[in-house]
């Protein structure tokens, strides 16, 4: 397609997304004034528009609520009610789940929700097969099969929450299988917290290169807070545990904290240049912070000799000046990504 500079193709313009997130970089970059940013917004989100969040948000409340009042109504009534009425209740269930995503199509709100109350409802029905059919296997192997069973649903069902669901899944499994299935040795902790890292830090990837390619599911905000905050607690947590052994710290323990390092530096160039996004910017500051913060903890208080109270005033001088120091780049930064109002 020839096109000179005098003409604008309009079918090539109507086919870029627009966005809050385009209108910002715009707007930033100087090329929107802001009287022109505020009338895009207001095209792209009008006032009426808290009716459409009220609608789905009453629609997911609703959900969740359903769903909790069949895990209560199992439990309130366990004794009364035969296995076989248990199993074929939930069953049932399920099924109607799976139509209603069938007879729906995927990517609708109608199917987000069956989606999600199938995937829920896969959970209960091994929750009660296995209290029915006493195994004595340890509670991973439950949420192992629980996320093994639904993730192609998950991977078809288009659904941010479907998705979510099956995270928390995956976590618990992860998190009990180092519990109950590994020894508390040296490497316990350590091996936890990574694989943690792992999933959370896998799925906030994907969830990034399937937003930046279209897909409207994974393009919700609140999915990338999902994901990262775990990731950045499992990532101090870990630091802690690094830091923690007093003496000099070995070759294992500083290339522990230099991955960690460089995760969260990635994360901070990520969100500052190519995915602009101040609260993930002040969400890996303050990570980054309190583990600097509890590093200068730990070396004022290696010395046997220090007096405890010249120790806090130093450390409290030291963690005012940081913060500091994080909350004053956090507005430079913020100021340059964000026009001004």
């Amino acid at each position: 397609m020839r096109m000179n500079a005098d003409v604008i193709d309009t079918a090539t313009l109507a086919a870029i997304p627009v966005d809050r997130r385009a209108v910002d970089r715009l707007a930033a970059r100087g090329l929107l004034t802001v009287e022109a940013r505020e009338e895009a917004l207001a095209l792209i989100e009008p006032p009426r528009r808290w009716g459409l969040w009220a609608s789905r948000l009453a629609r997911t409340l609703g959900t969740a609520l359903v769903l909790a009042g069949i895990l209560y109504f199992f439990a309130f009534n366990w004794n009364q009610i035969p296995p076989l009425t248990k199993l074929g209740a939930i069953a049932a269930m399920l099924a109607v789940a799976c139509l209603t995503v069938g007879l729906a199509g995927f990517e609708r709100p109608v199917s987000a929700l069956a989606s999600t109350a199938a995937v829920t409802l896969v959970g209960v029905f091994l929750a009660v097969a296995g209290q029915i059919y006493q195994t004595g296997a340890d509670a991973w192997t439950l949420f192992a099969a629980w996320a093994g069973l639904t993730l192609a649903f998950a991977l078809l069902a288009g659904s941010a929450a479907t998705w979510a669901v099956w995270i928390a899944v995956a976590a618990v499994a992860l998190f009990t299988w180092w519990d109950q299935a590994q020894p508390a040795d040296a490497a316990f902790h350590t091996g936890r917290n990574l694989s943690l890292m792992a999933l959370f830090g896998g799925a906030l990837l994907i969830r990034e290169v399937l937003a930046a390619r279209g897909f409207a599911w994974a393009a919700p905000r609140w999915t990338r807070f999902f994901l990262a905050l775990p990731l950045l607690a499992a990532a101090t947590q870990l630091a802690f545990l690094l830091i923690e052994p007093s003496g000099n710290l070995g070759a294992e323990r500083w290339a522990g904290l230099g991955f960690i390092g460089l995760a969260l530096a990635a994360m901070a160039v990520v969100y500052r240049y190519r995915i602009p996004d101040v609260l993930m910017l002040a969400a890996v500051t303050l990570a980054a912070c309190a583990i600097i913060d509890f590093a200068l903890f730990r070396v004022l208080t290696a010395g046997r000799n220090r007096s405890e109270v010249a120790t806090f005033l130093l450390m409290g001088l030291a963690t005012l000046a940081l913060f500091t120091a994080a909350v004053a780049g956090l507005r430079a930064v913020s100021r340059r990504m964000e026009p001004a109002r």
